[in-house]
């Protein structure tokens, strides 16, 4: 969204996206909500401006499955329940101390649906 706002970045051919190391592809930032885009703008300077950090991603129903071997292992895996109200992640439970557990495959497995995250 904030290559889409940054004029030189949204008219580049493949605009910006998360970098390993944490920070947006190409968009510098250069105070007061003012952005640049190195790649398309030769003004742009990353000696002079601070890159963009990522927006952090909560984790998909997917990726909280993968983090359970019960759950990774299984044939059900998980999912967003994106009909339900609230939606929440098929399988996933969230314990009173916070933890997740797979109830497909954990007998001890209690507590309340774990919701999907909000992108």
């Amino acid at each position: 969204k904030l290559c889409d706002a940054t004029p030189s970045c949204a008219s580049y051919g493949r605009g910006s996206y998360c970098k390993g190391n944490g920070v947006c592809f190409g968009l510098l930032e250069k105070g007061n909500n003012d952005y640049c885009f190195q790649p398309a703008d030769p003004s742009c300077d990353d000696s002079v401006y601070q890159p963009v950090s990522c927006p952090v991603v909560p984790p998909t129903c997917e990726d909280v499955c993968n983090g359970l071997s019960g759950c990774k292992n299984s044939k059900w895996g998980s999912y967003c329940k994106s009909w339900q109200n609230p939606p929440v992640c098929f399988g996933v439970l969230q314990k009173s101390d916070g933890s997740v557990c797979y109830e497909k495959t954990d007998s001890d497995c209690a507590g309340v649906p774990y919701p999907c995250p909000n992108l």
